[in-house]
């Protein structure tokens, strides 16, 4: 019998919380891959702001509160952290989070300019729904492999499919550093995605507090609608069973091809964030 996930506060917390170990894992990371040598984490409001480089797309702050109350002066504090290193001020904020953090980011100007689907799934002894198989994903279609990066020509191979299939093909020397700095976490699994054996595109799974957390996903424009992400999602989250884990997390765009696959996956929509940030004329 499959599961019934019921989506309440003290789940939400935990996710939230992974993930902010999580972040500030890939920052420790990023920093001793010497990619971002100036990367930081700051704590506050029972979150954390995460810094790699000036103008970097990942500088954000995630999870504050989901502990309790938001004191103004955690707010101030959280954009000057940004403030000091030249940045706009982001946050990630979700709906669970007490209701103190959106009034103080609405006093200071904050607007929302985005959003983000977290999806869950319960994970147990093989009776969860996950159809665990991979490979040949359509008897009818073309064989759909996955393999684990290992090498460091592996992970140069990864990181330059990230990158790629996550920015269209159209590649700059930053996305090219951002996706080295993630394809040399240390204590994540990279994996790839091959189509009639061709490289076609990247997974990556890390375990964290009996959870796993599922990113890193790209596929290059010529072999989508392939299966490779279905391939690639149902490999993770068969090592995540083996590995003990009782939680799976994704995050998706609203409503685009990603979330639909999770979905075909079987994780379910839980909760969306919004992403606010301070303009920049403020």
């Amino acid at each position: 019998m499959t599961q019934t996930l019921l989506i309440e506060p003290d789940l939400v917390r935990r996710v939230e919380a992974v993930g902010v170990s999580d972040l500030a894992r890939c920052v420790d990371e990023a920093r001793a891959s010497a990619i971002y040598p100036e990367a930081t984490t700051f704590r506050v409001g029972g979150g954390g702001a995460f810094w790699y480089s000036h103008g970097n797309i990942v500088n954000s702050a995630f999870g504050l509160g989901m502990s309790g109350p938001v004191e103004q002066e955690e707010v101030a504090a959280l954009i000057a952290f940004f403030a000091e290193r030249d940045e706009q001020a982001r946050i990630d904020v979700c709906p669970y989070a007490d209701a103190s953090l959106m009034r103080w980011l609405a006093t200071y100007g904050f607007v929302a300019t985005g959003f983000e689907t977290v999806l869950l799934q319960l994970l147990g002894d093989g009776e969860d729904g996950i159809d665990h198989s991979c490979g040949l994903v359509r008897p009818d279609g073309p064989l759909v492999t996955v393999r684990q990066a290992m090498s460091a020509e592996d992970l140069e191979l990864w990181a330059e499919l990230e990158a790629r299939g996550f920015k269209d093909g159209a590649v700059t020397d930053e996305d090219m550093a951002l996706a080295r700095a993630i394809a040399r976490r240390r204590d994540a699994v990279h994996l790839v995605g091959y189509v009639d054996g061709q490289p076609a595109g990247t997974g990556m799974l890390v375990i964290g507090d009996g959870a796993a957390m599922l990113n890193g996903d790209a596929t290059l424009p010529a072999f989508r609608n392939k299966g490779v992400q279905m391939a690639l999602l149902r490999t993770r989250l068969q090592l995540a069973v083996e590995a003990g884990c009782d939680l799976a997390v994704i995050e998706a765009s609203p409503g685009g091809t990603s979330e639909r696959n999770q979905q075909r996956a079987g994780f379910r929509v839980a909760y969306t964030r919004v992403t606010m940030e301070l303009p920049k004329h403020v």
